[in-house]
């Protein structure tokens, strides 16, 4: 091997070593970026979470199957029939 073509290997090892660092930053950058905005959108949520009363709106689904029982009844079959199907699905899926 004459010193032309080992400098040549050398000059595409630094340039590849180059990219791979560039890449790496790169990756970095946007993993940190995504992290911080996972960040914010969680903490978003859990303060509205945090402000939701529960209790209230307990108070409201009882008051509305109190006044509407067919449409409760309707509503919470639809709902299991619903989640049925997932279900059954997914155990088709798997097996």
């Amino acid at each position: 091997m004459d010193e032309s073509t080992r400098k040549g290997s050398g000059d595409s090892a630094d340039e590849g070593e180059g990219r791979f660092s560039r890449a790496k930053e790169y990756v970095n950058d946007k993993y940190a970026s995504a992290s911080d905005a996972m960040k914010n959108q969680y903490n978003r949520v859990r303060e509205k979470v945090d402000d939701v009363d529960f209790g209230e709106i307990g108070d409201q689904v009882r008051g509305y199957v109190r006044s509407n029982p067919g449409k409760a009844l309707l509503i919470s079959i639809g709902v299991g029939f619903l989640i049925g199907l997932l279900l059954r699905r997914s155990d088709r899926d798997e097996g």
